[in-house]
């Protein structure tokens, strides 16, 4: 948050390496792939693709790092190298892009991912599409890394998603503990609406319990969920964080919830409870606390496991162990600071810093700090990702409609934006290439204008001088 500042990347060294699983590395994802093989171990590689940094365009550090750690993410890296992605746009989906965002975010995976010396790479393409659809992050100043990887993983959610007409589902409540063929039902029906690449990687299912104080009535319902948010206090182990954001407790009076007993608004207190375990597990470590009279960032440090961090106790469906690939960090204050990313390569398997442009190979021991500010991590107790899907059939019909849909939207080579029309070739821009101005992107835009899209709301950041400053 706050403005970019940048610091030295750290010095070049290498890592340990570790024993792959049993995978079928061989096997080649097709559109109506039944799983996704897991391969982010496996043994070193004699190539190394991946390495390539990615230009700095004014304050956009927190799109840099939260765009390299989605990349190092294997299975959805592998999705749209294969081009699955042309076969499931869901362009007439009034929540997506219009597949704008996805194309974008797809060619430049693409070019980072390539055998090519290329040290860097000019994001404009994907940055013009996000301002576009979303004028919270057109302003030119540093937003939260936190809340443009959201915001990304919404989009190509609803991009590809292959439902294309979504049915009514009544949101289902129980006032006694549920049990598991309720959580199968539940998830079944949220696939009835929501079905793509993202899901089957990223998104969960938890258990949430609120209870009124005065009666002690409880009500119950299945929630989905694609990352946690965990509470920081004190220097504390990841694992004692994650107990904390689960424990019960009592609501403050702002957040009440309305007791149906006792036909009035309550003191009452909520539990959660996870219950479906993502493949791709994202934590995000809340550094910036805001009050009404109060904003400064916490420096502790959380000790966060490399390998095995076991979440079996913390689930009523399965037993789950995941190791560590990404770390978003950020640096320096609320008014001042700077994110960068550091990425275990699955061709190499070690670990490196990416600094915008700046690319440095790190021991272990280095990725651990009091900067991590988001988490990323992957089931190694599988291996392989299932699709989910509430009825497994051939998607080859869908596809075909999604691939004429889009030459609608996207014709030849050439990208449609309203009142500009932008090539391709000149919107990804190698360093070498780098000769000509930078077209103006951070200026105001105008939204897409059509009967079913919803503006969104502008968000105007504060920032102040300090990390610890009391407003007057």
């Amino acid at each position: 948050m706050g403005l970019c500042t940048s610091k030295e990347a750290v010095s070049e060294s290498s890592v340990r390496r570790v024993h792959p699983l049993n995978m079928e590395n061989s096997v080649v994802l097709t559109i109506n792939y039944a799983k996704i093989p897991n391969k982010f171990k496996r043994l070193p590689q004699n190539k190394s693709c991946g390495l390539i940094g990615l230009q700095n365009l004014g304050n956009t550090c927190y799109i840099n790092a939260a765009i390299q750690c989605l990349s190092n993410t294997q299975p959805l890296t592998e999705y749209f190298q294969q081009n699955l992605h042309n076969h499931e746009l869901n362009v007439q989906n009034p929540l997506s892009s219009r597949g704008q965002i996805t194309n974008a975010y797809a060619r430049l995976i693409c070019s980072l991912w390539k055998d090519s010396y290329q040290k860097s790479i000019n994001p404009i393409e994907l940055i013009s599409m996000i301002q576009l659809w979303n004028p919270f992050f057109v302003m030119n100043s540093q937003q939260d890394s936190h809340e443009l990887l959201a915001y990304l993983l919404d989009m190509l959610h609803e991009d590809l998603n292959r439902v294309k007409i979504k049915p009514f589902i009544e949101e289902k409540t129980f006032d006694q503990q549920p049990n598991q063929q309720q959580a199968n039902k539940a998830w079944s029906d949220y696939l009835k609406r929501n079905r793509s690449i993202i899901v089957d990687l990223f998104q969960g299912q938890s258990r949430n319990m609120l209870q009124c104080m005065v009666c002690n009535t409880k009500s119950y319902k299945f929630e989905t969920f694609m990352y946690l948010s965990l509470p920081i206090q004190q220097d504390a182990e990841l694992i004692q964080c994650i107990s904390e954001y689960l424990k019960e407790e009592e609501l403050d009076e702002a957040n009440q919830w309305y007791c149906s007993k006792c036909k009035s608004v309550q003191k009452s207190k909520k539990g959660i409870k996870l219950w479906k375990l993502p493949n791709i597990l994202v934590i995000h470590l809340k550094r910036f606390k805001f009050t009404s009279n109060y904003r400064c960032k916490l420096r502790q440090l959380i000790k966060f496991p490399m390998y095995n961090l076991d979440l079996s106790n913390y689930s009523e469906q399965e037993q789950a162990t995941y190791d560590l690939y990404g770390v978003i960090n950020h640096s320096g204050t609320l008014h001042s600071g700077h994110y960068t990313s550091i990425c275990k390569n699955k061709d190499t398997q070690k670990w490196y810093n990416f600094d915008d442009i700046i690319i440095k190979e790190i021991k272990e021991k280095e990725v651990q700090s009091s900067d991590a500010y988001l988490l990323f991590y992957y089931k190694n107790s599988v291996d392989s990702y299932e699709r989910q899907s509430e009825v497994m059939r051939s998607s080859l019909v869908n596809s075909q409609i999604s691939l004429a849909k889009q030459n609608s939207v996207v014709q030849s080579n050439n990208l449609i934006i309203p009142n500009t029309k932008l090539s391709i070739s000149k919107l990804c821009v190698s360093e070498n290439d780098q000769q000509l101005t930078t077209p103006q992107i951070f200026g105001k835009k105008k939204s897409l204008k059509t009967n079913k899209l919803t503006p969104l709301p502008i968000k105007k950041p504060v920032f102040f001088e300090s990390d610890n400053q009391k407003i007057q």
